[in-house]
């Protein structure tokens, strides 16, 4: 398997004796993203709308999903600098997920004005209209899913899924995911994916040794 991010946890509890493993698997059976493309709304001062990307025939579903760890006394991560582009009138890449206390910076690389918005509970905002090589920042303090579009182009959606867990990443293009050096103890696995939202599961970390979980999306595996 492929192992994903785990920023510095086994740092942090390289010294402690009871501490194990998680290796996990996303399991999605059918595709879940539906291919659009964007239509040319208006022209700028005779410039052109940039084309619209071609639709994508290999959708890998898992690269837009992410996987965290809730639950544990572990630290929360560092904050860190993100980059959502807004270009060919899409956000580019539009999902991530960062720590709590990051910055996210949207830059517009179209010949065009683009307003960046979200009315997400975690963190709405409205960053208004701005032209081409202008870019405005957002910092998130709230863990939470934030969705974002653009109020001139309605195809256009992204996603910042904000987490307080020193353990989170994207899966493998075949699903998997690991993280290490958790303290023993009863976590939740949540994956979330851009469409079908959130489903997690729950599993008991052993103090030594590795547990293993399977997330199936859009299904829940299990219920809280």
């Amino acid at each position: 398997m492929t192992m994903v991010r785990t920023l510095g946890a086994g740092l942090v509890f390289a010294a402690l004796a009871s501490a194990g493993d998680l290796n996990g698997h996303v399991v999605i059976k059918r595709q879940l993203t539906k291919r659009t493309l964007t239509p040319a709304v208006y022209s700028l001062r005779g410039t052109a709308l940039p084309p619209a990307a071609a639709p994508d025939e290999s959708i890998n579903e898992f690269d837009r999903t992410v996987v965290f760890v809730e639950g544990g006394t572990a630290p929360p991560p560092p904050p860190q600098t993100a980059t959502i582009e807004q270009r060919n009138s899409r956000f580019e890449p539009d999902l991530i997920i960062v720590p709590v206390g990051s910055t996210v910076q949207f830059p517009n690389a179209d010949p065009i004005f683009h307003n960046v918005f979200s009315l997400s509970k975690a963190h709405p905002f409205d960053l208004g209209f701005y032209p081409k090589s202008q870019s405005r920042p957002v910092t998130f303090d709230h863990a939470g899913v934030v969705q974002v579009y653009c109020h001139l182009h309605a195809d256009m959606y992204g996603a910042i899924v904000v987490t307080g867990s020193p353990w989170y990443g994207k899966p493998s293009s075949d699903g998997g995911f690991s993280f290490h050096n958790l303290p023993a103890g009863h976590y939740r696995v949540v994956a979330w994916h851009k469409v079908a939202g959130a489903h997690w599961v729950s599993v008991d970390v052993p103090e030594n040794g590795t547990a293993k979980v399977t997330i199936g999306v859009p299904v829940d595996v299990e219920k809280p």
